[in-house]
């Protein structure tokens, strides 16, 4: 990655929370409720309310914290109501928002294993034995479930369900994606994405963890060894597919999908056809995560990438082209693997593998300057 530009990106503060369990750190996520604050929950079972506005002091930035008896491993989800997590001893909790206390919770018997969804009046999640539940917001009263033959061998941890009018559309770990109905549960329609293949469980792993994506009718799907797919999201029909596998949250913009695959190389999909737009194998060795869509100004954008050494890179949408970058080290200079990261404007809020929540801002004018700079030295 020599010549790429540092990011001019600067500190704002940092807590120090507790160590995330790299394997539990797919279902957390960092909830941004408004511009003065976020909710961030740990696999140590401590669960935390921020104010994003910096303070005198570090530590001052928290508004209060609970540690539960459980590790804290999908969520939080939030909406208007409160806050939804899930543990890794089977529970669903509803949290108040405001003060940390518990309104509700409902046993589920199994790990909830990916971010809560929510709709009007229901929560869905998704647990470590293959099923799909949805519960009442107002008591936690489930209300139906759905299930699925889960494989010998699966990846750890799962995409939260994709809600789109009544229909909820779950890629599952063995290979289907299907879409349910939200009123009862039943299955509507399924799809084959991958097929297992190969002698040994490894071989034959083929789930979906990557999120789902809709757009104007059409679902977009990733398997972890497999290929990538756009379906009818009425009929469960492919529209197209193409050889490609991955199992991280891919993201789309201007009828375009941008994917790390599982060979680390970064792509631009054409969302109509599934053809290749264009590809950056720059990032090959660092093994590259999900891919975010940032804002740069009010007509432009760009790509967020973080990598499995404590970067984060700013690829161009247009041709892939690595931007800049910036390492999020100790202070012993060592980079620290980025787990997950939530952004608003110029604003970033990251996790780390230590446990550590920082605040950084992104200089919008000046990175614009890199932006040109670049453009004019290609």
């Amino acid at each position: 990655m020599l010549g790429v530009a540092n990011a001019p990106v600067s500190l704002n503060w940092r807590l120090n929370l507790d160590l995330v369990s790299q394997a539990d750190g797919r279902g957390l996520a960092i909830n941004l409720a408004d511009q003065d604050r976020a909710y961030v929950a740990a696999s140590s079972g401590l669960l935390t309310a921020i104010t994003r506005v910096p303070q005198a002091r570090f530590s001052d930035q928290v508004l209060w914290q609970t540690r539960f008896d459980a590790p804290l491993i999908a969520g939080p989800a939030l909406d208007a109501t409160g806050l939804y997590v899930g543990t890794a001893k089977g529970s669903l909790m509803h949290i108040h928002a405001e003060t940390g206390r518990i309104i509700w919770q409902t046993q589920l018997n199994s790990e909830v294993v990916a971010v809560p969804a929510l709709t009007q009046n229901r929560v869905l999640v998704r647990t470590n034995d293959g099923r799909v539940i949805a519960l009442d917001k107002l008591n936690g009263d489930v209300i139906w479930v759905a299930s699925a033959q889960m494989p010998n061998l699966f990846l750890r941890g799962a995409a939260p369900v994709l809600v789109v009018g009544n229909q909820v559309f779950v890629g599952r770990e063995n290979g289907f994606v299907e879409a349910l109905s939200l009123t009862n549960g039943e299955t509507i329609w399924q799809a084959r994405l991958a097929i297992p293949t190969g002698r040994t469980d490894l071989e034959r792993m083929v789930d979906i963890q990557a999120q789902l994506v809709y757009d104007q009718g059409r679902l977009f799907a990733l398997a972890y060894n497999g290929r990538m797919a756009a379906i009818n999201a009425q009929t469960g029909n492919f529209i197209w597919t193409r050889p490609l596998s991955g199992a991280k949250d891919f993201t789309f913009q201007d009828n375009r999908l941008f994917i790390a695959g599982n060979d680390q190389i970064v792509r631009a999909i054409d969302a109509s056809s599934g053809t290749e737009i264009w590809n950056q194998a720059g990032l090959v060795g660092r093994m590259p995560g999900s891919i975010h869509q940032v804002s740069l100004s009010d007509d432009s954008s760009a790509l967020l990438l973080l990598d499995g050494f404590g970067y984060m890179h700013w690829l161009s949408q247009v041709d892939g082209r690595v931007l800049a970058r910036f390492a999020h080290v100790d202070h012993l200079d060592r980079g620290r693997q980025l787990l997950v990261v939530a952004v608003e404007d110029n604003a970033y809020l990251v996790l780390d593998r230590n446990g550590q929540l920082i605040s950084y801002d992104l200089n919008l004018a000046e990175f614009q300057l890199i932006n040109e700079q670049t453009d004019t030295h290609e």
